[in-house]
């Protein structure tokens, strides 16, 4: 009997802490299929990332919560993390929202210019079909208190801090530099925190966000300048308008890239990136297009200016859905570049072509991928 009474007294407790818990939802995308581009075999691999989460909540009373996301991203065709560095690449921040004075979140957060100016890309960034990225986005960033705003009345606002390293204690000159050109691609030097200090790149983290929702009319605006990237920074607008089935949406973004990123090297550029965007709601799926105009100007690789040079890019897509959960889609993508380099550049590949010259530096790039999608 005792035995009894002690067993249904802990059960008792237990079920306490239970309904004290936070409320847990677990979520994820899991995305796979085929990709071929001119010159290149096909391979197999994601047009969105894949995922799984887990995003809690906890009612503090007087419409307060707790909030906590912690998100995994790894590749679905061979099982590996999307960064073996980061165990939880995704997401990682605990924070509170109140319904009257918005959300504050603490960790690993989207970067908040990434994140709004997505929303104008028919194809979200992601695949052939995304629009041409700055050299200084960085999708979500570390060390970071955000804030977003509650909507007044369809206007919104959001900044965040991040923390670049700490390197206060660091003196005099890094061993390893042997060069003080560190911009000439066969004196690349590691980019160690003492190297990030000695280049002046050891700088904290800003961004600021505008935005406005109100019906069929969106409209944004950003300032963004990432840790440890010697004060570059990347600014863009836009807006979309929604009317009956479509969905047209334009942008610009300009970047201030001087030669840093999150700590390591990049190339000192400035890149002007102009989309023009369209969604059509058509049958059980929809139809996207968008148009894509860059440039870049004042590229510097080991002192040597490579002038201006631009970039044209057109893409295609349809994405049916089998369910609300699980779809099936086809993307076909043109980019028309000025030269190879400008190709390399674009492509990740250095202007220096770099890499594998048959598989990135080309200046016509044809790519098409098909796959599915299931969400849960």
């Amino acid at each position: 009997m005792k035995k009894t009474i002690i067993a249904l007294a802990i059960m008792g407790a237990a079920d306490g802490v239970a309904n004290a818990q936070s409320n847990v939802v677990i979520y994820g995308v899991v995305d796979t299929g085929y990709i071929k581009e001119n010159g290149s075999d096909v391979r197999m691999g994601s047009n969105i990332d894949n995922r799984i989460g887990f995003r809690g909540t906890e009612d503090l009373g007087s419409g307060q919560k707790a909030t906590f996301e912690l998100e995994r991203r790894f590749n679905l065709n061979d099982g590996t993390l999307a960064r073996p560095d980061k165990d939880w690449d995704g997401a990682a921040n605990v924070g509170l929202r109140g319904d009257n004075w918005g959300a504050v979140r603490l960790g690993r957060v989207n970067e908040l210019s990434t994140e709004t100016l997505r929303t104008l890309d028919p194809f979200y960034q992601y695949g052939v079909g995304s629009m041409l990225l700055s050299s200084q986005r960085s999708a979500r960033i570390d060390n970071t208190i955000r804030y977003d705003s509650p909507s007044w009345t369809g206007f919104r606002f959001g900044a965040s801090y991040s923390l670049g390293e700490n390197m206060k204690n660091l003196t005099g000159v890094p061993a390893d530099v042997t060069n003080p050109d560190r911009d000439d691609p066969n004196m690349r030097l590691e980019a160690t925190p003492a190297n990030v200090k000695y280049y002046g790149a050891d700088n904290d983290g800003y961004a600021v966000m505008l935005g406005y929702d109100n019906g069929p009319l969106t409209l944004l605006a950003n300032w963004s300048r990432l840790a440890d990237s010697k004060k570059s920074y990347v600014w863009n607008a836009g807006g979309a308008y929604a009317f009956g089935p479509a969905r047209i949406s334009l942008a610009y973004e300009q970047t201030h890239d001087k030669g840093w990123r999150e700590g390591e090297f990049s190339v000192k550029s400035k890149q002007h990136n102009w989309l023009l965007g369209l969604e059509w709601l058509m049958g059980p799926g929809r139809l996207n297009a968008s148009f894509n105009y860059g440039k870049v100007k004042d590229v510097a690789w080991s002192d040597t200016d490579h002038g201006d040079k631009d970039v044209k890019k057109y893409a295609l897509g349809y994405t049916y859905d089998l369910s609300k959960r699980t779809s099936i889609y086809g993307i076909v993508a043109y980019s028309d570049y000025e030269d190879d380099q400008v190709a390399g550049f674009y492509r990740n590949e250095g202007l220096n072509n770099q890499g594998d010259p048959d598989s990135y530096n080309r200046d016509r790039v044809t790519g098409v991928q098909v796959g599915i999608t299931h969400r849960f």
